[in-house]
């Protein structure tokens, strides 16, 4: 008894050291920002709806959907954008000019034989190039080769040249 009346003030010291540091970490912890610009670390996104993210695989199924997406938006709302995505020698051979292509696709879209929903596609490699042959729901035929990542040529036939 004598030893701990003559060290009383040391106990009391380690006893509020052992309350006082888990409540020190568990503050810091709850309000854990990076130090360069304020954001909160990923473990803290979950915890507000608006800030969740998914994991989506991107697998050749997926990527081929994006192309025939992208391709099909350009037609309908920048047929510029889509005159430009075809290679430039299929163009030049199979339209001659940007108002025949714009011709071509007036049809085209007057008949709504566009779609987005893929029938069958199959893949092929040409001089390291992956080459990516989609059917859509309606028949219609695209033909994309992929020079890297969402960098791609397309082809609305295989007739008119030669895929190099």
């Amino acid at each position: 008894m004598d030893e701990i009346k003559n060290n009383k003030k040391i106990i009391i010291i380690c006893i509020i050291l052992i309350i006082v540091i888990p409540i020190i970490y568990l503050l810091l912890n709850l309000f854990n920002k990076s130090k360069d610009n304020n954001t909160y670390y990923a473990k803290d996104i979950n915890k507000y709806d608006s800030n969740q993210y998914m994991y989506i695989v991107v697998d050749e199924d997926y990527v081929v959907k994006i192309y025939l997406n992208e391709f099909i938006n350009q037609i309908l709302y920048s047929k510029e954008d889509a005159y430009n995505s075809l290679n430039q020698e299929y163009r030049d051979k199979r339209f001659g000019s940007y108002e025949n292509f714009v011709k071509y696709l007036d049809g085209y879209i007057t008949n709504s034989t566009y779609s987005t929903v893929i029938d069958r596609y199959s893949k092929n490699q040409i001089n390291g190039k992956k080459v990516f042959n989609i059917y859509d729901k309606t028949g219609n035929q695209y033909i994309i080769k992929e020079n890297s990542i969402m960098n791609y040529e397309v082809y609305l036939d295989e007739y008119t040249v030669i895929i190099k």
